[in-house]
């Protein structure tokens, strides 16, 4: 008897620790969207690592100008001021409006980037890595940090400052 008691505990185990994998991604996001819209910018800064973020922005906009061309967004690269505006807008009051269904995320502005999480697709990359990936190439790359996820890439579509 006790050993059915034992299959049936390490079945409820392995059920719930598959449930957790294949659901706890959706639930970040959930709560991320949940923590926008309610303004709470700490519970959601807690699901970005905002250094890793603005890292690889900065790089992007880095490569993409690369050398003397790259136009007025070239110059804004190297003249060090893209990095402050990358600064501010990688920030927890930034990424709220990825996240939440706020009126300002949805004012449609000439030439800026929109990544609202509404309009992407989730795809899991890897057991640790997740993205959340738009038609046009945009992404939000998530990792596992213990049995949290977090936000640690933007990347920006391909075609953005052409």
């Amino acid at each position: 008897m006790k050993k059915r008691w034992l299959i049936v505990l390490l079945a409820l185990i392995l059920f719930a620790a598959g449930g957790w994998v294949w659901g706890s991604p959706y639930y970040t996001l959930w709560q991320m969207k949940r923590a926008a819209e309610a303004r709470d910018i700490d519970a959601l800064a807690r699901h970005i690592d905002f250094p890793m973020v603005r890292e690889s922005v900065k790089a992007q906009l880095s490569a993409r100008t690369g050398g003397e061309g790259g136009g007025m967004l070239g110059a804004l690269v190297r003249a060090g001021i893209a990095d402050t505006v990358v600064d501010a807008a990688v920030s927890p009051e930034g990424m709220r409006f990825i996240f939440a269904a706020a009126p300002l995320a949805e004012t449609p502005r000439p030439d800026t980037i929109k990544l609202k999480a509404n309009e992407m697709r989730y795809r899991r990359v890897a057991f640790g890595r997740f993205l959340l990936t738009r038609k046009d190439g945009a992404a939000l790359e998530f990792r596992l940090h213990g049995a949290n996820w977090v936000l640690t890439d933007l990347r920006l579509p391909p075609d953005a400052f052409h």
